[in-house]
């Protein structure tokens, strides 16, 4: 075999693997990044609780919602939308039997990224190795929070926080989404220590 023909068929395989696995292991950092978790109150019967309002509160002057009246408006909206569909009532009026508040964080954040060129290990007629470019990306980590506040005692009884789903260039469909996937982690837990 030509060995120029075998050093060009080398170097194009070595290149494509290289390529698909920082490609997976960029898709798979950046689904790993996004997570929903909660806690609970062990001791509170959720099987009594159907209807819902939403708890009334003071948003501080640096709290995201409290200066972006659009996205609190989103929020609403999307958390009534998604109880209703898990069979939960709002009831604006009279005694609900669990209250619905909310918060969100947002922190400026920086990515590292690495990126490789040239065929690594290989001698060059400049030296030994390929090169490499990092550079920081910044990027707005996001985190909903989601309480459940039982009407009666005015005790929290269930918060969900969702990391990393909402995205500030697509808020509207990020913002349905990192609520559907708290209410769909309230749903199964409250029914399943019921």
């Amino acid at each position: 075999m030509n060995r120029a023909l075998f050093k060009s068929t080398t170097t194009r395989v070595t290149t494509q693997l290289v390529t698909t696995v920082f490609l997976l292991l960029f898709v798979t950092g950046v689904t790993a990044l996004a997570e929903t978790k909660s806690d609970f109150e062990k001791g509170f019967n959720f099987s009594r609780i159907r209807t819902w309002d939403f708890k009334n509160l003071n948003r501080m002057p640096r709290d995201p919602l409290g200066s972006n009246p659009i996205w609190n408006k989103r929020i609403q909206t999307a958390l009534q939308a998604e109880l209703e569909k898990k069979g939960y009532e709002r009831v604006a009026t009279g005694h609900p039997d669990f209250l619905v508040t909310y918060y969100m964080g947002v922190k400026e954040e920086y990515d590292a990224r690495v990126i490789p060129y040239g065929f690594p290990g290989g001698w060059r007629r400049w030296g030994w190795g390929g090169g490499v470019d990092v550079f920081a990306v910044p990027y707005t980590e996001s985190t909903l929070v989601m309480d459940v506040i039982d009407a009666q005692s005015n005790q929290l009884v269930w918060r969900g926080y969702d990391n990393e789903t909402i995205d500030y260039n697509k808020s509207e469909k990020t913002i349905q989404k990192s609520v559907e996937k708290l209410i769909e982690r309230f749903s199964k837990e409250t029914q399943r220590i019921s």
